[in-house]
């Protein structure tokens, strides 16, 4: 009876122990990746299992990758930017002219687009944490300001051709047949998943998010949090802005259209609690593989492009189910 009493006592806990770890943002995105990669591989082994597709997908990340990870952290702060595709776009006019027109060097041109997002995202911050504007209102109007700065700047035409060591450097393939800034993205990612999980930033951050009042009871700067992750997000889009520049080898005024929701797709698959409070930015990035990879593996099984956005769409919601489930776990393991 003993034995029978333990065994029992102990079935919750495993069980809550192996719910916990299917519900981790990782594990929830990696194990619908692999079901879509197996499925595809089987019915179009030729199209899909490939070096040349493969790498092709994961080039496709880099620029949504950084620009999401720019969005994760205002998402976690409790915040949105809606402003994050057109200042990486105005952000990559900057550095064209920089390169092109200004003829500046590499280091000062980067910088100076590094620069003009960051201040988007000074503006941000300043409006929605110091002012408390709806952050909603407050992006979007950034991000029609940045559309208008992008025409304004470019007079409407493409900044182009760049300098030949850009390209250069876009088109690098330095190890498996992935270019450099792939890489790029990839170190971004350690780096700020180190950050938001072992660092007093991090943790300020998901604090200020997940309960405002309670950080600041807790000594936080609730204003300085938010107004930091926006201009963190700004400096962001400016590097992405750069990256897309580089790829293209030249800036154009419609660069960014319609990035800023993918990035918030991105957050939501990759178990960034769009309420704030948590996330993760391994997760973050495993959320952005899943989406290219969505894409490929329709496109490889010839599905139309209208039925690829329901797919997209129903992922997405059920991305949000599992960050409620996961929440809901969580208070019941407290």
């Amino acid at each position: 009876m003993q034995n029978e009493v333990k065994i029992q006592s102990t079935l919750p806990r495993n069980r809550g122990f192996v719910s916990k770890i299917l519900l981790t943002p990782e594990v929830s995105v990696l194990i619908p990746l692999l079901i879509l990669c197996v499925i595809t591989g089987i019915l179009q082994t030729r199209k899909f299992v490939n070096l040349n597709n493969i790498t092709s997908i994961l080039r496709y990340t880099a620029f949504i990758g950084t620009l999401s990870i720019g969005q994760a952290m205002v998402v976690m702060s409790g915040e949105i930017d809606l402003s994050i595709g057109a200042n990486a776009g105005f952000s990559g006019i900057i550095f064209g002219l920089a390169a092109v027109k200004w003829g500046l060097d590499p280091f000062t041109s980067i910088l100076l687009a590094m620069i003009a997002g960051g201040l988007i995202g000074f503006i941000n911050g300043y409006l929605v944490a110091k002012f408390g504007l709806v952050n909603f209102i407050t992006t979007l109007a950034t991000m029609f300001l940045c559309r208008g700065l992008q025409v304004t700047f470019s007079n409407g035409a493409p900044v182009s051709p760049l300098p030949e060591y850009y390209s250069d450097f876009a088109v690098a393939r330095p190890l498996f047949n992935l270019s450099w800034l792939f890489f790029i993205m990839i170190g971004l990612i350690i780096i700020m998943e180190l950050v938001v999980r072992f660092t007093t930033i991090g943790r300020k951050v998901q604090a200020v998010g997940g309960n405002k009042e309670a950080a600041l009871m807790g000594g936080i700067n609730v204003m300085k949090v938010k107004w930091g992750a926006y201009i963190f997000s700004g400096v962001m889009a400016g590097i992405v802005g750069v990256m897309w520049a580089c790829e293209m080898a030249g800036a154009f005024q419609d660069a960014g259209m319609g990035a800023e929701f993918r990035t918030i797709t991105a957050c939501a698959i990759g178990g960034v609690s769009l309420a704030g409070g948590s996330g993760s930015i391994l997760g973050l990035g495993l959320g952005v593989l899943l989406i290219e990879v969505l894409k490929n593996c329709l496109q490889c099984l010839s599905v139309e492009s209208n039925w690829q956005l329901v797919f997209i769409g129903v992922i997405l919601i059920g991305a949000v189910l599992v960050d409620i489930v996961r929440k809901n776990v969580s208070a019941r393991n407290v």
